[in-house]
């Protein structure tokens, strides 16, 4: 190449060449789009579910009506199906009138400021404790008093709409990109046009010869003139690294073949004297001369070594006190230090450490060559005294001994490779180079002095690390005891079902304890909502469905990660928060002394065709729950309402037969097989399957129509103190070994049972030919638990529970 050129002269812009091969306004222009493709986006998705919150308050002021006490609502169960389309949105409701107050509902949801009676629905967002769409709408009923205005407004929360508008961004935002990659191919080609000078520099710098480290020559455009200089300055630094590089090959070469050569005329001279005792001396000389030589081939890959450390190595926190001793103890076993006293003084370590950030490799070189350095000028009676102490700032390890010392003037010079201020006891001259290399690939400072003893004082101030940061760093690092943790669950499941499960769990987590307590469906509702702070469960377990989603649904259940493939079906889980685990259909329990399966019913009609027919034959020999202590009772009769016509007229007939209320299903049982009951209707199948198994005069019947299933469901409660170990118990309980374990070694029913080995009620109900209909989990649930619909079905309910006294 010809002469350098250092600063090219400056051409066209490049800039402006990309900037005339684009659209001008091609950034802003697909900015403006997405714009207005998020506002398309947002406002069809609020389009189309602010039509179910539309046909919800429909359905709702359709069944408002007005009687004595005032304006009453039956809640509909067709409102609560529309909202249940969007699956994984929580809703909040009220029915209230401004004359009469709240009728139903949660109290005091917030209204706009500007509210103004009207039957024109008002959509509006406000925020609970996340946010909601709410929809108000109004309607005028005929009271004794005139006309009054009784309004419904009703709230979803915002994740179906969200990822409906989500889609329909990424969709349009999609097609965007691929006219914009089309775009881009335009832009690529004027790219490559006016990137061609990098190309040239590129086919430049491949036609070199590795030791052609001349600048580069040539014309750039405006925008890659800083390139230019940067590659030359890189180039020129190159060239000083490698003539360093050389410098210092060369140094080694020449010193080494001095060392050999004075190695080899010792040699010479030897085999050349006839005089044993000269022969004697030369070969004295020579082992010097070889010792001097090993000694300088070990300080030339020490300084080698010390170097590439210095450069590559990654500095971790280390405890300098620790490596120091370490490294002395190493040391006092070589006899050449035998002879020489050495002693460790510490001061000013706080904890009794001395932390820092360091390679050990290289500053345990350092020390073993300010070590040697010391006994080598230290004279035959010598005295070498190494202080380790610090400060808030800095550690600082200092090797002092008793030698002649060196002067100010040649302190700089002392750390200069293949330099010995003192001929006598002249050794590689490398080792205050390696201890300088040490110093400075650690940001540590290398001072040189007197020290009290008469000779040279060497001390390395290393920057200091926090002491906290080395002990959390020994904390995490370190093995982690077997600290004993507890999980905390409230359940409405006889501890003795669960036990299995939870012995497994433990064996499974080592140290955990399960603290067990069990309720009633309906107390453990109310336990949960007036759970005081701090000491809400970890987990909560219960058959009632309909409770449980209304605690979800009420914000109290954190979201869980449960891997896709144990997720259950989607019937038996909602919005991530709440899981079914087990499969358990509602069963008709009978004594087989009393009653015979052939006569049994085989359908819901039948069943109360059945009783009537019967009638007094059954007097006060049917068992059903109590709805008002039950909650799966509740359950069980609100979903019969709704999936079949017979319900209501089932209920009158089991009045007039005098049905026996009980709060749970153990009690029905042992009532069946004792015979003061013939039957038992509604009664979990889990418990009566395996029942029926363990005794010969109950039997277990389902029904043709439908047969329906509830599922035992569990959460974590957002101030679970241990929802990572909750989160890990439902996983277990859906694992194919938490499943396996329910059917094997409990008396429920998994939701996914193994494919072989049944336990006996899982063959039992495999063999029925009952079709069954799960309970779905979702907002749906929560038509019955409304105040004024609970409290008329338990009206209707005690009203048929009274004619057993009528006439």
């Amino acid at each position: 190449m010809s002469a350098t050129t250092t600063e090219p002269r400056r051409g066209h812009s490049l800039k402006r060449r990309l900037l005339a091969s684009m659209a001008a306004g091609f950034m802003l222009l697909l900015l403006l789009i997405s714009v207005l493709l998020w506002n398309y986006a947002r406002a069809a998705s609020n389009r189309t579910y602010d039509l179910l919150l539309a046909g919800a308050a429909l359905s709702v002021l359709e069944r408002v009506s007005y009687n004595s006490d005032g304006p009453t609502v039956d809640l509909p169960q067709s409102a609560m199906d529309i909202l249940a389309l969007a699956a994984d949105d929580r809703i909040t409701y009220r029915v209230f009138s401004p004359g009469y107050g709240e009728i139903t509902g949660t109290p005091d949801l917030p209204v706009p400021d500007d509210l103004r009676p009207s039957a024109e629905p008002v959509f509006y967002d406000a925020k609970l404790d996340e946010g909601f769409r709410f929809i108000l709408q109004g309607r005028q009923l005929t009271s004794a008093s005139g006309r009054e205005w009784v309004f419904v407004q009703i709230g979803q929360t915002l994740g179906a709409r969200k990822a409906q508008r989500d889609t329909l961004f990424l969709y349009g935002i999609t097609g965007l990109g691929g006219v914009s990659l089309i775009g881009l191919a335009f832009v690529w080609l004027a790219i490559r046009t006016s990137l061609a000078p990098l190309g040239a520099i590129a086919d430049t710098l491949l036609a070199r010869r590795p030791r052609d480290l001349s600048p580069i020559e040539g014309d750039p455009p405006q925008e890659i003139s800083d390139l230019f200089r940067a590659i030359n300055s890189f180039i020129a630094q190159l060239g000083r690294s490698r003539a360093l590089t050389e410098s210092f090959i060369a140094d080694v070469a020449h010193q080494t073949r001095t060392s050999l050569s004075a190695l080899q005329g010792q040699l010479a001279l030897a085999v050349d004297a006839e005089d044993p005792e000269r022969m004697r001396g030369r070969l004295g000389k020579a082992e010097q001369q070889a010792e001097r030589t090993v000694h300088l081939t070990n300080q030339l890959l020490a300084n080698a070594m010390v170097i590439h450390r210095s450069d590559d190595a990654r500095l971790e926190p280390v405890d300098l006190r620790k490596l120091v001793r370490d490294t002395l103890a190493e040391l006092l076993r070589e006899r050449r230090l035998r002879a020489a006293t050495i002693s460790l003084e510490e001061t000013g370590l706080p904890g009794g450490t001395a932390p820092i950030r360091g390679d050990a490799i290289s500053i345990r070189e350092a020390l073993r060559n300010l070590i040697d350095n010391a006994v080598r000028h230290g004279g035959p009676d010598n005295t070498i005294v190494i202080e380790l102490g610090g400060d808030d700032s800095a550690i600082r390890l200092t090797v002092s001994d008793a030698g002649p010392g060196i002067a100010p003037a040649d302190r700089g010079l002392a750390t200069e490779r293949f330099t010995s201020i003192n001929r006598k006891t002249a050794g590689s001259g490398l080792g205050l180079a390696i201890v300088r290399s040490v110093a400075e690939g650690h940001g540590a400072r290398l001072e040189l002095g007197s020290s009290a003893l008469g000779g040279l004082r060497a001390t390395i101030a290393f920057p200091r690390l926090l002491a906290l940061l080395l002990t959390c760093l020994t904390v995490v690092a370190g093995p982690r005891g077997a600290a004993a943790e507890e999980l905390t669950i409230w359940a409405s499941t006889d501890r003795v079902a669960m036990a299995p499960l939870i012995s497994a769990f433990e064996a499974r987590t080592p140290g955990l304890t399960v603290a067990y307590r069990e309720f009633q469906t309906v107390d453990l509702h109310r336990a949960l909502l007036d759970v005081a702070p701090g000491e809400a469960p970890d987990l909560a377990i219960s058959s009632a469905m309909d409770l449980q989603v209304d605690l979800v649904n009420r914000g109290l259940a954190r979201r869980l990660r449960i891997p896709e493939p144990l997720q259950p079906p989607g019937w038996a889980q909602w919005r991530s928060e709440l899981f079914g685990f087990t499969f358990e259909p509602a069963a008709i329990l009978f004594n087989r002394d009393l009653l015979s399966r052939d006569e049994l019913p085989t359908s819901h009609r039948d069943l109360s065709s059945f009783i009537r027919d019967r009638e007094n034959e059954l007097r006060g020999k049917i068992g059903g729950y109590d709805l008002r202590r039950s909650g799966i009772g509740y359950l069980f009769a609100t979903q019969d309402t709704i999936q079949s016509v017979q319900a209501q007229r089932l209920t009158e007939v089991l009045g007039r037969a005098n049905m026996r209320s009980y709060c749970c299903t153990a009690d029905m049982v042992e009532a069946t097989g004792r015979g003061e009951l013939a039957m038992a209707l509604n009664v979990i199948g889990s418990y009566a399957l395996n029942l029926s198994v363990a005794h010969d005069n109950i039997g277990v019947h389902f029904l043709d129509d439908y047969n329906l299933v509830m599922s035992r469901s569990a959460f974590v409660p957002k101030t679970a103190g241990n929802p990572e170990v909750a989160e890990a118990f439902v996983t277990f309980l859906l694992s194919p070994q938490g499943q396996q374990l329910i059917d094997r070694d409990t008396v429920l029913i998994p939701l996914a049972p193994p494919m072989e080995d049944l336990s006996p009620a899982a063959q039992l109900l495999a063999r029925t030919t009952g079709s069954f209909l799960p309970i779905r989990l979702g907002p749906g649930l929560l038509t019955f638990l409304d105040e004024i619909k609970r409290a008329e079905f338990l009206r209707s309910w005690d009203a048929t529970r009274e004619q057993q006294y009528g006439p």
